[in-house]
């Protein structure tokens, strides 16, 4: 099946989730913050990239904005739970890749 990379700094999300697609038959990368997705990344290229916007004291648009300049092949495959913020849209970021699936 597919390789996943979920990006959460709670480890008690990430542990849930990641059981949750490994038990579908998925391999599930789980990264706490923008270095460890960052080496995931260079290692594995993963079929989709969950990310939290909130990573503690880091921001998941950071991390999108790096994929999309390093790993542009990778942008596509990126979801996220919540719309873009508009500082991202006024650094010219088009975020066309960030879903929002829940409420702020």
């Amino acid at each position: 099946m597919a390789s996943l990379l979920y990006v959460d700094d709670e480890e008690t999300i990430g542990r849930a989730v990641s059981r949750w697609f490994e038990r579908r038959g998925h391999e599930v990368h789980v990264a706490r913050s923008i270095e460890d997705a960052k080496q995931i990344l260079a290692e594995h290229e993963p079929a989709a990239i969950f990310l939290d916007v909130w990573l503690g004291k880091e921001s998941g648009f950071e991390l999108m904005g790096w994929i999309e300049d390093e790993h542009p092949e990778l942008a596509d495959r990126v979801s996220s739970s919540r719309a873009p913020s508009a500082s991202w849209m006024r650094q010219g970021r088009q975020a066309r890749n960030v879903y929002a699936c829940r409420d702020a």
